[in-house]
């Protein structure tokens, strides 16, 4: 997906989206008797602002639109999902006067990126999500920050909810994935440790790797998972992607593990371009990544065979791999010992 489109219709908003474009980069539209007028070569000229918009939306992360707001919302009302897959949106005036978040503040970035277009024109980011206004934290912009997965997004009306009400809200985050429990926002929560019996009728925050199935979130509850789960992956030659997935389903599934908590799958340099497992990081949407067999070789595994010794040079892959990546940049433990399914094993460990 591309970053940053920059839509103008006046001479003087081309100007302002060139010299946007020429720091944060990206394509300018214009309408088509304009292209050319711009001493920057880069841009792209349209008929029609709604069908130039229609084909450019979802292939943008952000857009900002040098037009009238009204201008803005009928061109992209008819292209709208969801908060948790609508790109950021900023409309402006074409003196850089006010520079309004519209779309996605939060989990879309159109607030921050409100705020670094203030720097570049001079002008003011006008920002209406109630948490920022108030200050508040926004559970929905931590959680993006601090690289965890939101499972049910619609909880987190009620933890803002209850904070823009002057509410406390209960926070379950035993390792501090958040950064919460030491920071300035700290005051806002109560710590699960110390919270009163009737807890669970609180909104909550839950940042776990466990799957919902398994912790059964209340609808005020936020359930957040962080990425701290290695699954390492062998496989004979030419296993598909179908078979890596039902064993990792399987796996996660029996032992009530969120498959949002996946960091990385992993495997020996020898699987670099096993297809079947490339393509079941790219479904999962997450790396894959390989260590050379002497490096998985000299882990500690459980379960050891000469069997992928005699195969790729070390006597685990499953489990020597999973543990390998969980540990390179924190302390690591097998959660999940090597399972096997139909010519693929897998093994999960823990960031810890």
């Amino acid at each position: 997906m591309n970053s940053l489109a920059i839509y103008a219709v006046t001479p003087k908003g081309v100007t302002l989206a060139h010299r946007i474009a020429g720091s944060l980069g990206g394509s300018v539209f214009v309408p088509m008797r304009m292209l050319g007028t711009s001493p920057v070569a880069h841009e792209v000229g349209f008929k029609n602002l709604r069908e130039c918009v229609t084909k450019s939306f979802s292939e943008f992360s952000a857009h900002v639109f040098i037009t009238a707001a009204g201008i803005a919302v009928r061109a992209i009302a008819p292209h709208l999902v969801s908060k948790d897959v609508d790109p950021a949106v900023v409309v402006m005036d074409q003196n850089g006067h006010h520079i309004v978040s519209l779309l996605s503040g939060h989990l879309g970035g159109a607030n921050d990126l409100a705020k670094v277009i203030e720097q570049l024109t001079g002008g003011v980011a006008v920002i209406t999500t109630a948490t920022d206004t108030e200050k508040l934290p926004s559970l929905d912009l931590i959680a993006v920050k601090a690289g965890c997965a939101i499972h049910n997004l619609s909880a987190v009306k009620h933890v803002n909810g209850a904070l823009l009400a002057g509410e406390k809200v209960l926070l379950d985050d035993p390792a501090d994935m958040l950064g919460i429990k030491h920071s300035t926002v700290a005051e806002f929560f109560i710590p699960s440790e110390l919270a009163p019996l009737s807890k669970d009728t609180l909104p909550s925050v839950v940042v776990s790797w466990r799957s919902a199935k398994a912790l059964e979130p209340e609808e005020n509850t936020l359930l957040l998972h962080p990425k701290v789960l290695c699954v390492g992956v062998g496989s004979k030659r030419g296993a598909p992607k179908e078979a890596v997935l039902e064993l990792i389903n399987e796996v996660f599934t029996k032992r009530n593990l969120a498959i949002e908590s996946i960091a990385y799958l992993t495997s020996v340099d020898a699987k670099v371009d096993e297809e079947g497992i490339i393509e079941a990081a790219e479904e999962l949407d997450v790396p894959f990544v390989t260590f050379a067999a002497d490096a998985l070789d000299a882990v500690d595994v459980p379960n050891p065979s000469d069997t992928p010794k005699q195969a790729v040079g070390t006597k685990s892959v499953a489990e020597a791999a999973a543990l390998h990546c969980a540990s390179l940049k924190h302390k690591a433990r097998l959660i999940v010992e090597k399972e096997k399914g139909d010519g693929v094993t897998c093994a999960v460990a823990l960031e810890i």
